[in-house]
C-alpha cells in the first residue's frame, strides 16, 4: 500500500513496486477519477492486482475503513509506504490553527494511524519480512523558517519512524526516506528555484528514480536495517 499514490511521487513509487512484483493498494483522495483510473490501469498492465481505495487519511475512521478493504481483498500486507502529504510555504505570522491542523493531520497523523492499521495486518503475515517506509523530508531535519507547519509535521514523521521501529521490531522494519527537492518529470515545483541546482554538489534536483532505488532496497532486500532516516538530497545538506 502506497498512500497518495494516484499522482506524482506516490504514483511513481507504486509503479516501481508493481515492476518488482507487488500487488498494489492505490490510495487516493484529492486526485481526479481519470488520474486514478489511469494509474490503476498502468499498474495492472505490469501484472499486479490493484485495489484502489479512496480515503481522507486525515480521518481515522476513513483510515480504518481503507484497511478493512485491504484485509478483505488481500488478507494481509507486506509493505506500507506513508507518502501522502501536503507541502507549502507559510510565513510565521500567517500560520492559523486550520493551516497547522491541516499539515499535522495530513503529514503526521495519517502516517501514525496508517502504521497502526498496517501493523495489525502485517501480524497476519509471519512468513514474510514486512516493512513500513515513511517519506519524511529534509525539511524535517533542517530549519526551513518559511515552512514551519510542514517542517514540524515532517520532524514528527522522523520521530515516529524511530519510535515505531523500536516498538514493532523484530517483526516489522520501519525506516524513513528524507528527500530534498524532487521534481517529477516536467513538474513545475513552485517552491524550487531552478538556479539553485548549481549549488547542489550533484548539480541537479532529485527525481523519482533516486527515491525508487532506495524504496526497492528497503522493500525487497533489507532484512536488518530499522529506525534509520535516509537523506536523499544530492548533497544539499552537506
Amino acid at each position: 500500500m502506497v498512500t497518495g499514490s494516484a499522482v506524482r511521487l506516490g504514483r511513481d513509487i507504486a509503479l516501481r513496486l508493481a515492476d518488482l512484483g507487488f500487488d498494489i493498494v492505490l490510495n487516493y483522495y484529492g486526485a481526479a477519477e481519470k488520474e486514478v483510473k489511469a494509474a490503476a490501469e498502468e499498474m495492472k498492465s505490469k501484472g499486479s492486482e490493484v485495489l484502489a481505495v479512496r480515503a481522507d487519511l486525515r480521518k481515522v475512521e476513513e483510515i480504518q475503513n481503507a484497511f478493512s478493504e485491504v484485509k478483505s481483498k488481500f488478507g494481509t500486507l507486506d509493505l506500507l509506504v506513508n507518502n501522502s502529504a501536503i507541502f507549502g510555504k507559510v510565513d510565521f505570522f500567517d500560520i492559523t490553527e486550520d493551516i497547522f491542523d491541516d499539515f499535522i493531520n495530513t503529514n503526521l497523523k495519517s502516517a501514525l494511524f496508517c502504521s497502526i492499521e498496517a501493523a495489525k495486518l502485517m501480524k497476519n503475515n509471519p512468513e514474510k519480512p514486512c516493512s513500513i517506509i515513511n517519506i519524511s523530508s529534509l525539511g524535517g531535519i533542517e530549519n526551513w523558517k518559511g515552512f514551519i507547519p510542514y517542517s514540524l509535521a515532517k520532524n514528527g514523521v522522523i520521530k515516529l519512524t524511530k519510535l515505531t521501529a523500536k516498538r514493532l521490531a523484530p517483526d516489522i522494519l520501519v525506516n524513513s526516506i528524507a528527500p530534498g527537492t524532487i521534481l517529477i518529470d516536467d513538474d513545475e515545483n513552485l517552491n524550487a528555484e531552478k538556479d539553485d541546482e548549481k549549488f547542489y554538489p550533484m548539480k541537479r534536483f532529485g527525481s523519482s528514480s533516486d527515491i525508487n532505488s532506495l524504496i526497492e532496497y528497503l522493500a525487497v532486500h533489507n532484512k536488518y536495517i530499522t529506525g534509520n532516516i535516509f537523506i536523499v538530497d544530492g548533497g544539499r545538506s552537506l
